[in-house]
């Protein structure tokens, strides 16, 4: 009968596991109650005795789209091992109780898993005397747990930059009966994984159809330049600009030709003063009216051309695009790396007047938060840039 109700217990488990993540992603919506898109990444806890951990996970960046919901899960196990020592001059029967307790702490989440076990009665020798000490374990204390809490589009989620988890487990061993002479401790492996997942909503609908999107500084100008496939209906293109990555302004307007194919281009002039980064996407009209948008690209106006880059689409599937805001000419290696710092994927290229450079992986990569490394191989000089996979 015991296995029955523990064969219950972790289908139920296993069911809750499947079901909570569902239940988030459909009460996070966007416009017209289209359910948010999940973005995921991972950290996985090596086995280990230290009783407080810290983590650094990647914020969401904002110029993805708009954060809905965050949401938090894990799966870490414990086994401890637990000793106690009678210090008392007489041979005593001890009843002890074992209480630990792990908690996952971040901003707006809380996460605890309460284990509680009694040991006894057995009876300890007098102080120094052979048999004065007793040891509980190895035993797992948190089997299959699956813990799991949410909060709102949280701002401290938002940025560039990391948002700290904690992880901790405390507790210890008392005597319900025995009395107080006696000296315990209890050593716990705890490990597992801890999954982040922001749901969000999109900036702009994108368009399909406008493609190969691309932005340079070219002498005192910024050269923007896309194609167009299957526009027979698209009647006009907009070009947008912005100071900060979301408030956009029109600068431009191109009459579409309605060609099944095409390619156009701008100029946007710069402003000598002009200091910062600079924002573009171009949107365009059809004849239903319904705007569609291209990926937005991010022009730096400082000296250093080697801050100037974009990576379309992002969130990716099956590849992305890097464009940058500069020409390239040379030798380059192209790094994907994890979170943890190892290298997923690695690409060998040769630019000649070139600012796009497609990548593709032959085998999709774990959904989650990755860095896209450019190197130049004859001077060492790196950018680096982030990507969401899903």
């Amino acid at each position: 009968m015991k296995n029955i109700y523990i064969k219950i217990l972790l289908f139920t488990l296993f069911i809750l596991q499947l079901y909570l993540p569902v239940t988030l992603n459909a009460q996070c919506l966007c416009a017209a109650a289209v359910p948010a898109t999940p973005l995921e990444q991972t950290i996985t806890i090596p086995p280990t005795t230290i009783s407080t951990l810290a983590f650094n996970f990647q914020q969401f960046d904002p110029t993805i789209g708009t954060l809905s919901c965050v949401s938090f899960t894990d799966t870490v196990t414990g086994i401890s091992v637990t000793g106690a020592r009678n210090t008392g001059p007489d041979s005593t029967a001890f009843l002890f109780s074992l209480t630990l307790s792990t908690k996952i702490a971040g901003p707006g989440i809380l996460i605890s898993h309460p284990f509680s076990k009694q040991y006894g009665y057995d009876t300890l020798a007098s102080y120094g005397m052979a048999g004065d000490t007793i040891t509980y374990g190895p035993e797992n204390i948190i089997t299959n747990p699956y813990g799991s809490a949410s909060t709102g589009g949280n701002a401290a989620y938002v940025g560039t930059g990391t948002v700290p988890i904690v992880f901790s487990i405390n507790g210890g061993m008392i005597t319900l009966d025995g009395g107080s002479n006696y000296k315990s401790g209890v050593s716990t492996t705890i490990g597992g994984t801890m999954k982040l997942t922001y749901y969000y909503c999109p900036m702009a609908l994108l368009s399909t159809s406008l493609q190969n999107f691309a932005a340079f500084k070219k002498d005192k100008a910024v050269l923007l330049k896309w194609d167009a496939r299957n526009a027979e209906t698209i009647d006009q293109y907009e070009i947008e600009y912005s100071t900060n990555g979301k408030d956009f302004t029109t600068v431009a307007k191109i009459e579409g030709d309605h060609s099944p194919a095409g390619s156009y281009q701008y100029n946007y002039a710069l402003n000598n003063n002009a200091s910062g980064y600079l924002y573009f996407r171009i949107k365009q009209i059809g004849t239903n009216n319904k705007p569609g948008y291209s990926s937005i690209q991010k022009i730096s106006l400082g000296d250093k051309v080697t801050n100037g880059i974009d990576i379309y689409p992002n969130p990716a599937v099956t590849g992305i695009s890097l464009n940058f805001d500069h020409l390239l000419t040379g030798d380059y290696n192209i790094d994907l790396v994890n979170t943890a710092g190892q290298v997923i994927m690695n690409k060998k290229v040769k630019l000649s007047n070139s600012s796009m450079v497609p990548v593709n992986w032959n085998s999709k990569p774990a959904p989650g938060i990755y860095f896209v490394r450019i190197t130049n191989s004859s001077n060492m000089e790196r950018q680096i840039s982030r990507v969401a996979i899903r």
